[in-house]
């Protein structure tokens, strides 16, 4: 009797934890969703670091919405990093739909500096970035990684420089 009673615990309990597994799994075959920058402009600067605001376009390719609960995330321009950030704004993206997302982030003086003497001698000045992180997912889904490439025109004066 001793027995049957053990194995009943152990078959309930690897249903269960069969069970919670599932729960806590993306759907098969869900792809991390598109990130591209929409815009980034500067929000207080101090000598020590700067603040930005920057706003991401996300674009599922799913057939099922993404609740995105929040994310992290940094940007590297001209292959030095440059950004980072974190952010905990809920969105929900639709199924083969898209967000545009404002988030915040700070650079240093260094990264500044690094990036105005990397523009400066340019003929036509251009940011490639790159835009790594992770998006944390509602209902205990965990997290979808992401790490996407662009370029992005700097702004010219009205003297034609940087």
């Amino acid at each position: 009797m001793y027995n049957l009673m053990q194995t009943t615990v152990r078959v309930c309990a690897l249903i269960l934890a069969a069970w919670l597994t599932g729960c806590a799994t993306l759907p098969a075959g869900t792809e991390p969703p598109y990130l591209s920058i929409v815009s980034i402009e500067p929000l207080t600067v101090t000598p020590l670091e700067q603040k930005y605001q920057l706003k991401v376009r996300v674009q599922n390719p799913n057939d099922h919405d993404l609740d995105i609960t929040g994310m992290s995330y940094v940007l590297e321009l001209n292959g030095h990093s440059f950004l980072k950030g974190v952010s905990d704004t809920a969105v929900t993206v639709p199924r083969f739909g898209e967000a545009v997302i404002e988030l915040s982030g700070v650079s240093t003086l260094f990264g500044f500096v690094r990036q105005i003497q990397a523009l400066q001698g340019q003929q036509q000045p251009n940011l490639n970035y790159k835009l790594t992180g992770k998006l944390s997912l509602s209902g205990g889904f965990g997290s979808l990684p992401f790490s996407y490439e662009g370029a992005l025109a700097a702004p010219v004066t009205a003297e034609g420089g940087v």
